[in-house]
């Protein structure tokens, strides 16, 4: 019965497409910032976009409530949720590549954690973007090194008027109607011509979440509210603004997010994974940003990019889930206290006819510091990584319908420090430097006024991270500093198209990778901790699949959009490795329905397959369907009131085996438009 409520929702919305993405190929631009913006998307191939980036606006952020950045890029095609669920940690799967080799962005400055280059996307809330670009396969190479699988950016707000902002809150409940979870947000802002400024505030609280009623009660986990599922996050932003003309702009930004969050233990049947007892007790990021553009001669701009960020967070592993006492081996206090700090410049001219010509030269430095346990008062460990990258982009038309896009660039990387202890003795690594030269080129070409087809080919690697190559994984691992890149090919052939009030397209896609760090068992005896493994580059694996997306638009009554992704993941050196964390299929699904002018209902859905989470095939995480519902009422022209309804069959499910997500929850929210 449960399943049958959500294939009515998905059925309702497929005969009138394959799949959708949410307006990937028309999002608006007010109270955007632009110089944030590396890539525009759009359809339009005589302009400067790029049809094959996607963007989810602040509107579909709101429609359907993606309080985080990782919930919000899971609605587009291609995209897969991943849940780390060891260290509850929310990353994304672009067409198979990770949250490491599709890194995040800010306003186009790269933006991870040094030691292994992820960021937990919870953290990331999403009250005050004006729009995420999600590049896929063929990622500018203005966005400098490690783009393999493409990239993600998150664009900030501009304001357009003299006094402009939102305020929102709201409330949850779980599906015994017990309040669990409560948000509010505020973002204010002012435009005077020369000046401009912009601020937010958000403030997401969850107290805990309550499983479905379908759980099946574990050793670990006995159903009802799951334990030690809270999580609380902070953040404020300010921008300020100087344009003295219509072509340059000044922008100094400053963010500060503070979090803190619990880790659930494992909740699944498998008796060789032991549950971990962790919490964080802060999860910090604080960043001042430096970005601005400057015309001159008519042809030609220069762009630059400033930025210094620091990461700090602390981990309590305890004895027991009392979470009281730190005695056993595996208990420990440690802490992280990272920072990061770079330099971009980007040339750009029209001097030659057809052509829009880039260049761009990037820096960055990576420092990590680390306590391994607070409590034993061990030494501070610190790494430091440099990285430089040198791009070229030409964008020439061709002829009025038909534009090519190359780019060509040179990333290096420079170990600079490794210094680790162990068994309390000093321990410095080799150092070593790594480069790489990566080469695009794409086709785009318009058949009709309403239909485009384009082809691309791109080559890109990823640098190992500090953690590959250093990490001794709590005694199991060897380090190894001799690490060399990934790289892969990347090959789209696509198209879009818009016929009345139906727009569609898809796109097929392949990756060869070659060099793919993947672990290897080595003899117990190497290690503290055995089993013992050590990551190295023997892989070979490909990608492959498809994407296909439709919107049906009926005047301003009723919308019908829909996307699909086929993935199918193939390790190519040892094809006994089960790839991890993707589906095989996808399908995010919505109807929009306005009857009334103060009314409206959205009904959505997704669908995952099955995925493996573990390499041996032994535990998977099982197919799901789940739908969600939500009306709106329009009080006012500038206030809104929803009340709203998450998985609504209480589906029993999960994105990684052991962890599974809440069941079915309950939300009131109000918004005022000023």
């Amino acid at each position: 019965m449960r399943f049958r409520l959500q294939w009515v929702l998905l059925g309702v919305s497929l005969p009138f497409a394959a799949a959708f993405a949410l307006d990937e190929k028309t999002g608006g631009t007010e109270n955007v910032f632009t110089l944030g913006v590396v890539e525009v998307s759009g359809s339009n191939l005589l302009s400067e976009t790029n049809p094959t980036v996607e963007t989810v606006t602040a509107e579909d952020i709101q429609k359907f409530n993606r309080y985080d950045v990782g919930s919000a890029v899971n609605m587009l095609p291609g995209v897969t949720l991943q849940n780390l669920g060891a260290r509850n940690e929310r990353l994304v799967h672009v067409r198979g590549f990770n949250s490491r080799q599709v890194p995040l962005f800010i306003d186009g400055i790269p933006v991870y954690v040094p030691y292994d280059g992820n960021v937990d996307l919870n953290r990331f809330t999403t009250f005050d973007i004006g729009e995420i670009n999600v590049s896929k396969g063929f990622s500018s190479v203005l966005y400098g090194p490690n783009t393999l699988g493409g990239a993600i950016n998150l664009v900030s707000r501009r304001p357009t008027r003299r006094l402009e902002g939102n305020v929102g809150t709201g409330v949850g409940f779980d599906s015994h109607f017990d309040y669990n979870f409560y948000q509010g947000h505020v973002n204010v802002g002012t435009n005077q011509g020369t000046w401009y400024a912009q601020g937010g505030f958000s403030y997401l609280d969850r107290q805990f979440f309550r499983l479905s009623e379908d759980f099946v009660p574990t050793r670990s986990e006995d159903g009802g509210r799951r334990d030690n599922s809270g999580n609380t996050d902070y953040k404020g932003s300010f921008k300020l603004g100087y344009t003295p003309n219509d072509t340059d702009e000044y922008a100094i930004s400053y963010y500060n997010q503070n979090g803190r969050k619990d880790t659930p233990p494992y909740a699944g049947t498998d008796p060789t994974v032991s549950p971990r007892f962790w919490r964080w007790p802060y999860w910090n990021k604080e960043s001042v940003y430096f970005v601005s553009r400057t015309a001159f001669l008519e042809d030609h701009y220069v762009k630059t990019r400033l930025y210094y960020d620091t990461f700090e967070n602390a981990l309590d592993s305890y004895d027991d889930a009392r979470y009281t006492t730190q005695r056993r081996p595996f208990a420990f206090a440690s802490k992280y206290d990272d920072y990061t700090f770079g330099a971009g410049l980007e040339y750009g001219t029209t001097i030659l006819d057809d052509h829009l010509i880039k260049a761009s030269f990037s820096y960055k430095q990576d420092v990590h510091r680390e306590v391994d346990d607070l409590n034993l008062g061990t030494p501070t460990e610190r790494y430091a990584d440099q990285v430089f990258s040198y791009g070229l982009e030409d964008t020439i038309t061709l002829t009025d319908r038909l534009k090519l896009s190359l780019g060509v660039s040179h990333d290096s990387q420079d170990q600079l420090q490794a210094r680790a202890f162990t068994s309390g003795v000093s321990e410095r690594f080799p150092l070593y430097n790594r480069s790489a030269i990566n080469g695009q080129g794409g086709l785009f070409y318009d058949v009709t006024d309403n239909t485009q087809v384009h082809a691309f080919v791109a080559r890109k690697t990823r640098f190992p991270t500090i953690k590959d190559r250093y990490s001794f994984r709590l005694g199991s691992a060897i380090p190894n500093p001799q690490l060399e890149p990934e790289d892969t090919l990347n090959y789209e052939l696509g198209f879009d198209s818009r016929q009345g009030p139906v727009e569609f397209g898809a796109s097929f896609f392949y990756s060869d990778i070659s060099d793919a760090i993947e672990s290897v068992t080595i003899a117990p005896t190497a290690c503290s901790r055995p089993p013992c493994f050590q990551l190295q580059n023997i892989g070979k694996a490909e990608h492959l699949g498809y994407e296909a997306f439709a919107t049906y638009t009926l005047d301003d009554t009723l919308k019908l959009h829909a996307n699909y992704t086929f993935l199918d993941r193939n390790n190519r050196t040892n094809p006994n490795i089960r790839p991890l964390d993707t589906p095989k299929h996808k399908v995010f699904a919505y109807l929009e329905y306005t009857p009334w002018q103060y009314t409206r209902f959205i009904a959505s859905t997704e669908y995952n397959a099955s995925r493996f989470s573990s390499s041996d095939g032994r535990r998977q995480a099982d197919a799901f369907l789940i739908g969600n519902l939500k009306a709106v009422w329009l009080v006012r022209k500038d206030l809104d009131a929803e009340f709203g309804v998450h998985n609504v069959s209480d589906e029993n499910y999960a994105y990684e085996e052991g962890f599974p997500e809440p069941g079915r929850t309950y939300f009131m929210n109000a918004n005022f438009r000023f």
